[in-house]
């Protein structure tokens, strides 16, 4: 008992301390204000576009939802779910049941009857995640019979006639014979007919026209509406890149029209074309002594029209010598125009003066190939040299000053003997040996790409010393002798060319 009565005390004492007891103002309570959350409002819009709760059996509405977050701002971008919670009465477009909302927070999706006869009370609903919470909006719909009264001839009833899609979603087709690899030829277009409830009107007949015309082809050039109230007609490109739209109209009883224009559909995008089939590389010069040196083939490809082709389009590589491509493919398929495959030096490695020949080809629709080459040397350093012409000529082993200059410049070349170029980025370097003499190089070094043959390169030497100036000759000697070492380097690779002598006549 006595228990009891402590239990109750402290049951007492907690309930007056929670109500301010103990000292205090006890008329104020203490309270912690409610924590901001998203929200969402939704709105159920006629097929006349105003506010309802009601619709017809054949009506097409649209449920429009408003997300905003905690501090009342839009909300974009985000995935909002509807539904319908009741008694199945209703159908949502687009079949997912999904819409993003816009820049103002704004989604909506089509809905109406699941059938003529589909009529009550439901329940339509959406949700969506904001900072990680979900919100959701409902609201209550009532689904009435079909209106009567009105007559039923089709081209009485049509009140207004709307664009829905057009398919590719990207609104572009590719030039006649560019199609394959997802790339389309033509486009399917769809309008629906309605009347001023919005309600699809079926049986009505729907003529279509292209604007500009003449660039594409109108493959259906009239369609009667469905039971949704839809016409579909089709266009395929020609030869010429445009822009068009296709315009829809219907003639209604009293003779007055309707119509309506599609969204503008882009025809570009031709079959490859021998001019505009261009290869380049990253080097065209590469070493033989080197397996693995390497260049990098880009093949861009614009058609007709100067744009460039579709993606997709395939390219085959083959080569003589050494290897392109990879394992797994001895091509590549254009991005946005263009593609890359490499070109590395290995066995079979060409000759002194062959050259190493890339192809690379495809085809156009109707068979017919577009093809285009890159020849590259492949220079052995080991074979290079200088020689006293690009082509031809001898191999220098002495230069001789001219008489009474102690500092003069030579002209020479570098190259193999076939007369191909030292590989791209070969440096040189040139020393005296003999004491009180000097040599440098002063153009030539490093051998740039490009090169077709042998490349000029030009020498400095120097013996105004002490020992041997002003005449550059000792007295009692008609002439004086220096030697200087040459050498090639290119990556790993290295040449040094037998000294060469330097004569200085009195």
């Amino acid at each position: 008992m006595k228990l009891l009565k402590y239990v109750v005390g402290l049951t007492v004492a907690v309930a007056l301390t929670a109500c301010g007891g103990g000292g205090g103002n006890p008329g104020t309570a203490s309270t912690t204000p409610p924590t901001a959350v998203a929200s969402m409002t939704m709105d159920v819009l006629s097929g006349a576009g105003t506010s309802t709760t009601s619709i017809s059996a054949i009506e097409i509405s649209k449920v429009s939802i408003t997300l905003k977050d905690a501090a009342g701002s839009p909300v974009p971008g985000a995935v909002v779910t509807f539904g319908e919670t009741g008694a199945g009465l209703l159908t949502i477009a687009p079949v997912s049941k999904t819409a993003l909302t816009d820049s103002n927070g704004v989604a909506s999706v089509e809905i109406r009857a699941a059938t003529g006869s589909s009529v009550g009370a439901t329940t339509v609903g959406a949700s969506a995640t904001v900072a990680k919470a979900v919100v959701a909006a409902e609201k209550a719909i009532s689904i009435t019979s079909a209106p009567t009264g009105g007559g039923t001839d089709p081209l009485a009833l049509a009140n207004a006639l709307n664009f829905l899609d057009v398919n590719p979603a990207d609104k572009s087709i590719v030039l006649a014979g560019a199609g394959g690899n997802g790339r389309s030829e033509s486009a399917t277009l769809r309008f629906r007919v309605v009347d001023k409830n919005n309600t699809p009107v079926k049986g009505a007949t729907v003529t279509f026209a292209v604007i500009p015309a003449n660039d594409v082809t109108l493959n259906i050039p009239s369609s009667t509406s469905d039971a949704d109230g839809v016409v579909v007609t089709t266009v395929s490109s020609k030869s010429v890149a445009t822009a068009v739209v296709v315009k829809a109209t219907v003639t209604r009883k009293d003779n007055s029209t309707i119509t309506s224009q599609s969204d503008q559909l882009l025809v570009t995008t031709g079959v490859v074309t021998q001019a505009g089939f261009d290869l380049s590389a990253t080097k065209y010069n590469l070493n033989f002594g080197i397996t693995g040196d390497s260049s990098v083939i880009t093949v861009a490809i614009v058609d007709a029209n100067g744009n460039p082709v579709a993606d997709g389009v395939p390219v085959v590589f083959t080569a003589n010598f050494g290897a392109v491509g990879t394992s797994s493919r001895g091509g590549c398929t254009t991005l946005n125009g263009s593609c890359k495959v490499t070109y590395s030096v290995q066995d079979p490695r060409p000759a002194d003066g062959d050259r190493a020949r890339v192809t690379a080809s495809t085809q156009i629709g109707n068979g017919i190939a577009v093809s285009g080459f890159l020849d590259f040397t492949v220079s052995n350093l080991g074979l290079a040299n200088l020689y006293s012409a690009a082509s031809g000529g001898s191999i220098i082993k002495t230069f001789s000053a001219p008489a009474g200059v102690c500092k003069f410049t030579v002209s020479t070349f570098v190259g193999t003997p076939a007369g191909f170029p030292a590989p791209s980025g070969t440096t040189i370097e040139i020393k005296g040996i003999t004491t009180d003499f000097s040599g440098s190089v002063k153009t030539g070094s490093p051998v740039l790409d490009l090169e077709t043959q042998r490349t000029p390169v030009s020498f400095e030497f120097d013996a105004s010393s002490a020992t041997l100036s002003p005449a550059c000759v000792p007295n009692g000697l008609q002439t004086a002798t220096a030697q200087v070492e040459v050498k090639f380097t290119a990556g790993s690779r290295v040449t040094t060319l037998p000294l060469i002598t330097v004569t200085y006549p009195r």
